[in-house]
Parts: structure tokens; C-alpha cells; sequence
């Protein structure tokens, strides 16, 4: 019975597999049958879907799965009814046909159980394919396509489940081995993923490699024992020739000596032939492992096309749902790329594709009236450069307009009215990243654009990638990612700062250079460098990692990091080389220290700390400075303004401390109100960051304290407190603070954008 179970359990397994396989097949075919072919176009898509619906059924009756075959037999009926001349399809016939398709891949499904009445959907296929069809076909039995979550805080690394990927070798079947996730019902456990019969083969020509690599170490074993016998028999022979209790023999000594230069030679020869042999071997052995690995990491590439093919069907439903008239065009599906990060991509990229159709293509009406075709633009592309994934997402539609950015920011908080004036256009623009930001102005079950936007960054820069936007009011809208095409190991350029090693993974690195002190200048009161004609805030990696912080940065070996928009140049002490790690997430409470992507071992067995590009090049953290008028020759840079950071708990006040010292500003802390009244009566300091709930004297008794001292009434006072409630909010102002900012809600640029705002 036990034989019986799991023989059971490995065939559901595969019919999922085959199911996910045949669906994607049906939804091709009836997308191309939607576009009303004719002739052989047209029996071809017919046979097709006849073809996938037959096999459905004799699967599903095999495996004992009665509701799926019931529903493909209807499709079958439907399809040889339109091929005999009997049924023709329109817009409704389709509905259900598609309704029909997603049945079939819910009811594969076990987890989670699918909401889907599959004996409605076999009635809806029976009248349609009688020619009487009901007058509102059944609901889509698989529901939209999950946004993407937001990741939380050292959150293990994702294990994807590749459902039904084929491998795209070529047409998946015969070639192609391997099995699908096992569902939970299935009694299989373990994830696996389709691998093609070619990859197998090189990874057991690798394995051969490795085999002749033993193989010639025994042979290397057997001559080390050789060279030990002949040792043996040395030392025999020196202790009958050496002296003892009697005198020696001159004759044994001489022969001893005789032999011993004969043996010496040998056994030099022996030595310099395992050396070389080793030499060799280890040469071999080392290409073949490099090779293995390799072949291992192209065993999980799949192509683009596994997330890719899910959006024509996708934007058919969309834009049916809207009236909206679109071509989507697809490009690059054959690049292909590590499982793990496609199936991080999956979510962010059809958040950016419905993004683009609900909010991003005007309608049709408006977009005569700006003279645009009726029919708008979508482009999903793909590409793969020098080891990097790039994929675009871009909408000829209305584009985002920075002023609307801008005045939304105002409106919730994150800038002030001095940021919002001196912030530029690509500033304000990287604000629909912040969490919730919104400019829609309605809400629908499609969302508006910028909802979500930070959890899709979330996504991106936890795969260790960057995501640009480029926009044009009126043209449309650009969304760029680039990504490492695997997340299993990644290149880092190894540098020291503050007297430690660190690593910058190279996907971020966009130059490294040598730095003259008649190459710096201000700007904007930061230190900046030119790079391709471009003022570029500098910063010492030591002072951005709270290693300390020099006077200035000066002249030296900086390495810029960022994307072709946003850029940081930090200044380093030393490089220390180039070196493919395992990057691992941080442990709570460090799990997202601003400026750091994790940590890695070094082949040394050295732990260093991996930092994060996304994080130094965020606006309000390391940014690239704005065009402002230099200091005139001789004139001492600007005072660098301090900040008072006041929390009882050490990790709060390192990782406050790190985010503002990475904005520039000179930092000082102490642990409650008491340690600070006294540092603030003793050094003064131009704003104070405190928490409210602190032993001895919380932030609301420090507030009131600081104002009642008159020479430190005018110093502005930030609370940033979990304390959510009115009257918590009511009490702040009481005391009079000029700012309140929850921790639950907290945003490094919002609180940047405070203390620049009062200071």
C-alpha cells in the first residue's frame, strides 16, 4: 500500500507539472485565436488547443483527478465544435473558454485550495459549446497575480518553487527530465526543477574530469609510498653503518656513503616529479572544479521567458477589465537567468506592467487629443549585459509629472517647503519609491501608480540590484532594473576603510579612480568629485560606516558606485582585490542597517560586511550633489552642523548615528534626557533626535527642559517615538517639539528631510 501511496504521489506530482505546461500552451493558442486568424493560422491554433485539451483529459482520468477531466472534455467538445463550422467565437465565448483554462490550473493546485466552482465552469462549457451560451460567463478561477509583499527585516533568502518551468533548450519533451515542486498532497517533499538532458550530460563530462583527477592522485598516492619505502630502506642501512657501543666500520660507512649519493639522487628526482605531477593535477583539478560549478549554475538558469510568457495573458485581461486599447511588446525571453532571482522578479515586474496599462496609458479619447494613437504601447525587455540582467518596463502614456511628485510630497510630509524648492526633478521623482506614495487620484483594483513602488524596490535590492526611472510628461514612462543574473555567489571588490576589510558587490562598481586634491570641490556643502562632467558627492567609506570620520575627504583612491543616474563616490584606504562570496543576510536587530547588503566569509575565513549601492546613493544619504557656487579660493569649508542623537537603546542610536553622519552631519549621543541636558549645557549642537521613552528622564522631560533653559530654548527638538496616539502626538507639541516622526512609519529620508528643514 505504502508502494501504492507513493507511486500515486509521484504521478499527481507530474500531472501538476504537465498541467502547468498545457495551460500556458492553451492560453497561447487562445490569445492567437482571439486575433481571428483564417486558414491554416486558423486550424493550427484550433488543433493546438484540441490537442492540449485531449491530453488534460486522458492525464487528469489517470491520476484519478474526475473535475479537471470533466472540464477539459467540455473544452474538447468546444473546440471540435468551432473546428467542424458549428460554433463561432466572440468576445463572451472566450470569457468562459479562459475561465475554463484557469479551472484547470486551480483545481491542479493543492495549496492554497482553490476557490473555483469547477461543476459551473463544465456547465458554461456545455452550453457554449451547444450554442447556448449563459449571458455572464463564470468568474476567472485563478485569481490577479499577487502584488509584490513587502520583505521582512532579515527575512531568510527565498527558495522560489518553479512550477512547471519547462526548460527552454529548445521545445520542451523528449530531452527534457525531472519533475516540478511536489505539492503537499503528493507525499514528495523535497523542491526540484527541471533540468535539460544537455545540461546533465555536461555536468557528467565535469564529473568525468573529476574521476581522471582521483584517479591520477592515487597514481600521485602510490609513488609518495615508494618514496617512503626507499626511505625505509635508507634508514635501515644508516643504522648498521652508524656508529654504536663499537667502534664503526670504515668499509660499511664508506659503502653507506657510496649508496647514499645514488639514493640522494633518486630520491631528489622522485620529488621533483611529484611536484610537477602535483602542479598539474592541481591545475586540472581546479579548471574542473571551476567548470563543475559552472555547469551547476547554468543547471539553474531558466529563461526569462518562464515569467514573461504569464504577461500576454495577462494584458488581455487588463486591458479587456479597462476598454483599453494596447499592444504589448515582449523582447529577450530567451535570456536566461537564475531561478532564485526570477521568481523574485515574477511580482515587482506584473506590479510594473499593470501599473502601466491602469495608469500609465491614457485613454483613448485623451490620447487623440494629444495626438497619440488610439492604441498605446507597452515594452517588456529583457537583456543581458557583461553579467547583469536588465529588464525595462515602459508605457508611451502620460509619463509622472514632478510637479504632481512634489506637491503630493508636500502634502504628506516628506519634504518641507525648502526641500520641495531646492530639491530638483530627479530628486522629487525617486519620492514614488517611498513607502504608500501614490499621485492617483482614484483608487482601483489595478492600483495606482507609485502604490507598491517601494516594496518593488524592496525586491530589487534585496537581489542585490538597483531600479531607475525615467519619465516624460506626456511621452511616458521608463522603469529600468538590473539585477546579477544569479544570486548563488557574487563578485565583490574588497576595500579597506577605518583599518577593515569590506566588499562592494561589482555589479554596483561603476569606476574606480585616483584622486587628485586640484579635482575636488564643493557643492552644495557637500565634497564633491567630477565624474563624467557631473558633480558627485564624495564620502569616506570610514566616516559612512561609523569608523570614524576624517576632516576632509582629500586626495586618494575613490570608487564610485551607483547607476547611470544616481551616484556616490566613496573614498576608500586601500583595494584589496576581487572575490566571489556567499552573501548572507544580517541577524535581527541589524537586518537593515542602512548602507549594508549582509555579510560574507572570505576564502581567509575573514567575516566582512558586504555594503548595499541602493543605500549610499539614496537621496539624503550619500546623493549626488547639486550644481551650487564652490567656496572662493582660501576660504574655509563649510561648519558642519551637529546633531544630538538620544535613545536609551544602543542599536537605535548606531543606526541613527550611520544615517546621519552618511548625510554629513557630525553626530553626538547620549542615553536618556539627563546624559543629554548635561552634554548640551557642556558642547553646544544645532538640533536634538530623541526617543520618548528613556529611564531617568524621557524625551517629553527633556523637550520641556530644553525650553525652558535660555540658552537652549531656540534648539530644534525632534521626537522620534513608537508612541502613535493623539494624545502621545498632543503632548509632544505641549512640550514643544518642532517635529514628531513614529518609529512604526519611520523613513530615513522623511527624517533627513525634517532636520534639513529645521536646521
Amino acid at each position: 500500500m505504502t508502494g501504492d501511496a507513493d507511486l500515486h504521489g509521484q504521478l499527481v506530482a507530474i500531472f501538476g507539472t504537465e498541467v502547468a505546461e498545457r495551460v500556458q500552451a492553451m492560453n497561447r493558442h487562445l490569445l492567437a485565436l482571439e486575433e481571428d486568424p483564417a486558414g491554416a493560422e486558423l486550424e493550427e491554433q484550433l488543433a493546438g488547443l484540441f490537442r492540449e485539451a485531449h491530453s488534460l483529459k486522458g492525464a487528469a482520468g489517470a491520476v484519478g483527478m474526475a473535475e479537471i477531466a470533466a472540464i477539459a472534455h467540455r473544452l474538447e467538445s468546444v473546440f471540435q465544435a468551432v473546428r467542424n463550422g458549428e460554433l463561432t467565437l466572440g468576445r463572451q465565448a472566450f470569457d468562459v473558454l479562459y475561465a475554463g483554462v484557469d479551472a484547470i490550473g486551480a483545481l491542479a493546485t493543492t495549496d492554497p485550495p482553490p476557490q473555483v466552482d469547477p461543476g459551473a465552469v463544465a456547465a458554461a462549457l456545455e452550453r457554449l459549446a451547444a450554442g447556448t451560451p449563459e449571458p455572464h460567463p463564470p468568474a476567472p478561477a485563478t485569481p490577479p497575480a499577487p502584488e509584490p509583499q513587502p520583505v521582512p527585516p532579515g527575512a531568510p533568502e527565498p527558495q522560489p518553487r518553479d512550477r512547471g518551468a519547462p526548460e527552454r533548450e529548445g521545445n520542451p519533451g523528449p530531452g527534457a527530465v525531472g519533475g516540478d515542486v511536489h505539492s503537499p498532497s503528493s507525499g514528495v517533499g523535497e523542491e526540484t526543477v527541471r533540468v535539460a538532458v544537455a545540461k546533465l550530460d555536461a555536468l557528467m563530462n565535469q564529473v568525468g574530469e573529476l574521476v581522471v583527477a582521483r584517479i591520477a592522485a592515487e597514481q600521485r598516492v602510490g609513488e609518495l609510498r615508494g618514496l617512503q619505502e626507499e626511505l625505509a630502506q635508507w634508514d635501515l642501512a644508516w643504522r648498521a653503518a652508524r656508529p654504536g657501543r663499537h667502534p664503526p666500520d670504515p668499509a660499511a660507512l664508506a659503502r653507506f656513503v657510496e649508496a647514499g649519493a645514488g639514493r640522494l639522487a633518486g630520491i631528489r628526482r622522485q620529488l621533483d616529479g611529484l611536484a610537477r605531477g602535483y602542479q598539474a593535477e592541481g591545475r586540472r583539478l581546479g579548471q574542473a572544479v571551476e567548470e563543475l560549478r559552472d555547469e551547476v549554475r547554468r543547471a539553474r538558469m531558466l529563461p526569462v521567458s518562464t515569467v514573461f510568457d504569464g504577461f500576454p495573458r495577462l494584458h488581455r485581461d487588463i486591458t479587456r477589465e479597462l476598454g483599453k486599447e494596447a499592444d504589448l511588446e515582449i523582447r529577450g525571453g530567451e535570456v536566461e537567468v537564475d531561478r532564485a532571482v526570477l521568481e523574485q522578479l515574477r511580482a515587482p515586474l506584473t506590479h510594473l506592467l499593470r501599473n502601466a496599462l491602469d495608469h500609465g496609458l491614457e485613454p483613448a479619447e485623451a490620447r487623440a487629443r494629444s495626438g497619440k494613437p488610439a492604441r498605446g504601447s507597452v515594452v517588456v525587455a529583457a537583456t543581458q549585459r557583461e553579467g547583469v540582467l536588465q529588464v525595462e518596463v515602459a508605457d508611451d502614456g502620460a509619463g509622472i509629472d514632478p510637479a504632481r511628485v512634489r506637491a503630493r510630497a508636500l502634502e504628506r510630509g516628506l519634504l518641507g517647503p525648502e526641500a520641495a524648492e531646492r530639491a530638483g526633478d530627479r530628486e522629487v521623482l525617486d519620492l514614488v519609491f517611498a513607502s504608500g506614495f501614490s499621485t492617483a487620484t482614484r483608487v482601483t483594483g489595478l492600483s495606482g501608480r507609485g502604490v507598491g513602488l517601494d516594496v518593488v524596490r524592496e525586491h530589487v535590492e534585496r537581489l542585490h540590484g538597483t531600479i531607475t526611472l525615467d519619465t516624460e510628461v506626456g511621452r511616458g514612462t521608463r522603469f529600468l532594473l538590473e539585477l546579477p543574473l544569479t544570486v548563488a555567489t557574487t563578485l565583490c571588490l574588497l576595500v579597506g576603510a577605518g583599518g577593515r576589510p569590506f566588499g562592494l558587490p561589482a555589479t554596483s562598481v561603476m569606476r574606480i579612480e585616483r584622486v587628485r586634491p586640484e579635482d575636488l570641490g564643493w557643492a552644495g556643502g557637500h565634497r564633491v568629485v567630477p565624474v563624467d562632467g557631473r558633480p558627485v558627492a564624495l564620502v569616506p567609506a570610514s566616516s559612512l560606516l561609523g569608523l570614524g570620520q576624517p576632516e576632509a575627504a582629500e586626495a586618494g583612491t575613490v570608487v564610485v558606485v551607483g547607476s547611470a543616474e544616481r551616484r556616490t563616490a566613496l573614498a576608500v584606504e586601500s583595494l584589496l582585490g576581487v572575490q566571489e562570496v556567499v552573501i548572507k543576510p544580517l541577524p535581527q536587530p541589524f537586518a537593515r542597517v542602512p548602507g549594508t547588503a549582509g555579510a560574507a566569509t572570505l576564502a581567509s575565513g575573514e567575516v566582512v560586511m558586504i555594503l548595499n549601492a541602493a543605500d549610499l546613493t539614496r537621496p539624503g544619504a550619500a546623493r549626488t550633489a547639486a550644481a551650487a557656487p564652490a567656496p572662493a579660493a582660501g576660504d574655509p569649508p563649510p561648519r558642519q552642523a551637529s546633531v544630538l542623537v538620544v535613545d536609551d537603546s544602543a542599536v537605535t542610536r548606531t543606526l541613527e548615528k550611520g544615517i546621519l553622519e552618511t548625510a554629513g552631519y557630525r553626530v553626538l549621543v547620549a542615553p536618556d534626557g539627563v546624559a543629554a541636558l548635561d552634554l548640551l549645557r557642556r558642547e553646544p549642537c544645532d538640533l536634538v533626535v530623541t526617543d520618548v521613552e528613556m529611564p531617568r528622564m524621557d524625551g517629553f522631560a527633556l523637550t520641556a527642559e530644553v525650553r525652558g533653559d535660555d540658552r537652549l530654548r531656540d534648539l530644534p527638538v525632534v521626537l522620534v517615538t513608537s508612541l502613535a496616539s493623539d494624545d502621545d502626538r498632543r503632548r509632544g507639541v505641549e512640550a514643544g517639539a518642532d517635529a514628531y516622526i513614529v518609529k512604526g512609519a519611520f523613513d530615513q529620508d522623511r527624517l533627513l528631510e525634517t532636520i534639513a528643514r529645521l536646521i
